[in-house]
């Protein structure tokens, strides 16, 4: 038995890139996206997939930061169950200080990884929870813009995937969209890396 990994699709890409082919990864599941704006439906997936692979595993990998709800995991998984130290993705891949210095630095930040960045304006809509309003007859664009009117920088994260400059184009036209002056920044995999490396240790320990 190896480590099993669930994850967010946010983060999928750059897990695969990390753990590649490596025999010790028993498990790899991916859940719905979007889930950390439900933090109890999130917190019920993830312990639920967790219980469904105890058996087949000797560590769990999860591929979220605390993301609202995953401090308040159950504590009698028969299983370590590691995760990286950050509020959420974007702190996983900027690392929660720099994050948090980003924020600082200008609090009008709309951050672009490279997993929300392919899901584009869903993703906009998603995240400020206005999928609804098209239902409704109600123009979500139109609330998007009320809702992003303070926001007034875009700050695309770079971790070195291939896919990286082909979605630059892709957050440029979403910044233009909603007045954002787009930057870009390089992030980095060590976080995740660290925590793939402490299941696999866990490995040794059994």
């Amino acid at each position: 038995m190896g480590i099993g990994i669930i994850t967010c699709p946010v983060l999928e890409k750059e897990i695969k890139a990390l753990v590649g082919n490596n025999p010790e990864v028993a498990r790899f599941e991916i859940l719905e996206w979007g889930l950390h704006v439900q933090p109890d439906r999130l917190l019920a997936a993830v312990t639920e997939r967790i219980r469904g692979m105890e058996d087949d595993v000797r560590a769990v990998v999860l591929g979220y930061g605390r993301c609202q709800a995953l401090d308040r995991l159950p504590a009698d998984f028969r299983v370590p169950v590691i995760r990286p130290q950050a509020e959420d993705c974007i702190g996983v891949l900027l690392g929660q200080e720099r994050y948090e210095q980003e924020i600082r630095k200008e609090a009008g930040t709309w951050f672009f990884s490279r997993g929300w960045t392919e899901m584009g304006m869903d993703f906009i809509f998603h995240e400020l929870q206005l999928k609804r309003l098209a239902e409704k007859g109600i123009d979500p664009l139109r609330i998007a813009h009320r809702m992003l009117r303070d926001f007034t920088r875009g700050l695309y994260i770079e971790t070195g995937l291939e896919d990286d400059e082909g979605l630059w184009p892709k957050a440029l036209d979403i910044s233009r969209e909603f007045n954002l002056r787009l930057e870009r920044t390089k992030g980095s995999l060590d976080l995740l890396q660290e925590t793939i490396s402490q299941a696999t240790r866990a490995l040794s320990r059994k």
